[in-house]
């Protein structure tokens, strides 16, 4: 699959100690959105998807959420919904929002703890 991406966006990254008056967790969102255009010149066998990845991580020191997006071209597909695409293609599509929150996060880590910067780890095992 041939993906021509567009900057990504951090919309928000937000580090905060945990108030122990509110119980949160851990939560990942991933989601796509198919966009149109008006511009006539724009390839009809392409396909313009917003991918959005909502997060919020907790640990015992602090809890770090936000949400980053990119818009992705994806070049003679036609993708409609997200189940035109398989779990590795959304996978393929998203990487880079994943690894923009764990640069941000070894970086905020390390300067606001003094101590080497947390590394995320998003893999799954199947």
């Amino acid at each position: 699959m041939e993906i021509k991406r567009q900057k990504p966006v951090v919309a928000a990254y937000h580090y905060d100690q945990p108030n122990p008056e509110q119980n949160f967790e851990t939560q990942l969102q991933v989601g796509f959105t198919p966009l149109n255009t008006e511009d006539p010149n724009y390839p009809k066998e392409n396909s313009i998807i917003r991918c959005i990845l909502d997060f919020r991580l907790v640990f015992a020191e602090y809890v770090i959420s936000g949400r980053v997006s990119q818009i992705n071209h994806v070049v003679d597909r036609k993708i409609e919904s997200q189940a035109d695409v398989t779990e590795e293609e959304v996978n393929e599509i998203v990487a880079p929002l994943f690894d923009i929150v764990k640069r941000m996060t070894y970086e905020v880590t390390e300067i606001a703890t003094d101590e080497p910067g947390l590394t995320l780890n998003f893999q799954t095992e199947a």
